[in-house]
């Protein structure tokens, strides 16, 4: 590019900080004002992208690498939602190996991703139980649910509803999030419980991100004063802050 060193040195200095302020941003408001910063300017997502590709070449392996790899082994035509999914990395990998893998995210490329909030509403079918009975709702077509480091905004539990959702009963919901977000796993692990999953099988022996797989399992409705409830408890995740490289 023509750059010198010290040049390219700044460019980067600088790209990072942008990142950074961005990262803060997405972490610390609600997914609607996040939708309306991209809206705003849609170089935004790009450069937040990018920014986060840049910080994830530092670590040892990447989430999205891991769920390539294992999905990779799942039977033809599995049906994966992938949300909040950057630059589509998953579906990209796994169309080719006749996975029919949806991503979601903010902003959409035109191709792979579909513009959606991921903690407000899918475009996706499934229903919510409309009673005390305890169900797993109906009309769902979708067997596994990926927030690969994506659950973000301070509304972030939505994102957990909504896989309830669109889960086909007895569904896979697999989350991957940073190391330094979590004070007490368990307290995460028991407001994703409450929202409708079970623990399957926790992975901490990576140094950068915990591996979760939770089971969708059947319950009642859930009034609105009781969701409040379950919102609040959002802080079980800090904002997940990048420093300086």
């Amino acid at each position: 590019s023509g750059l010198t060193p010290l040049q390219k040195h700044m460019k980067q200095n600088l790209g990072g900080a942008h990142f950074r302020l961005i990262n803060e941003k997405l972490y610390k408001s609600h997914s609607a004002e996040a939708i309306e910063m991209m809206k705003k300017d849609p170089k935004v997502f790009q450069d937040y992208h990018d920014g986060f590709r840049h910080q994830v070449q530092s670590w040892p392996s990447n989430p999205v690498s891991h769920y390539i790899d294992e999905f990779s082994r799942y039977p033809p035509k599995t049906v994966i939602a992938d949300l909040g999914c950057g630059d589509a990395a998953l579906a990209k990998a796994l169309h080719p190996r006749n996975l029919n893998v949806l991503s979601f995210d903010l902003v959409s490329d035109g191709t792979f991703v579909v513009e959606a909030d991921i903690c407000s509403r899918l475009p996706l079918p499934g229903s919510e139980p409309s009673s005390v009975e305890r169900t797993e709702g109906e009309g769902q077509i979708v067997d596994i649910v990926v927030c690969a480091l994506s659950l973000m905004s301070t509304n972030w539990p939505g994102c957990i509803r909504e896989a309830w959702r669109i889960l086909r009963p007895g569904g896979e919901l697999r989350i991957a999030e940073v190391v330094s977000r979590f004070t007490a796993a368990e307290d995460f692990v028991s407001l994703v419980g409450d929202v409708g999953f079970k623990l399957k099988k926790k992975d901490d022996r990576n140094t950068h991100f915990i591996l979760f797989q939770f089971k969708k399992v059947a319950r009642a409705t859930i009034p609105d004063r009781e969701w409040s409830t379950l919102l609040s408890r959002g802080g079980v995740l800090k904002p997940c802050e990048y420093k300086r490289r």
